[in-house]
């Protein structure tokens, strides 16, 4: 697990969801190393995608994330609530998000991109 993963051809929304997690979370890690404010996370995610990812039965990685939608610039905006910050506070939760992070990064760039702020 020392290399990122291939980029996918198929889009699997619930893979796409723990990637959503994952970023978040590496994003939550780095902020509170920081002692910087809690932000969101943007994505670049066209709408048929998004559309898949909000209509896929399951959306247990999505627990304790707000998610917003602006059609107009295709930006998908994460917010994370109490509880998943909660869930972050355990080394290992946090030190396995900002590693899947890096190795999914290229495997969902087909579908959904980071827009750093």
């Amino acid at each position: 697990m020392s290399e990122e993963w291939s980029a996918m051809e198929t889009f699997y929304p619930i893979l796409v969801q723990g990637y959503i997690r994952s970023v978040m979370a590496a994003k939550l890690v780095k902020i509170q190393a920081e002692n910087k404010e809690i932000s969101p996370v943007k994505f670049k995610l066209n709408k048929e995608y998004y559309d898949q990812l909000t209509a896929c039965d399951v959306q247990t990685p999505l627990i304790g994330l707000k998610l917003s939608y602006d059609e107009n610039s295709s930006l998908l905006t994460v917010e994370p609530e109490a509880y998943f910050i909660e869930e972050y506070e355990n080394q290992i939760m946090r030190d396995v998000a900002v590693k899947q992070t890096e190795l999914c990064q290229v495997r969902y760039s087909k579908f959904i991109e980071p827009v750093e702020a």
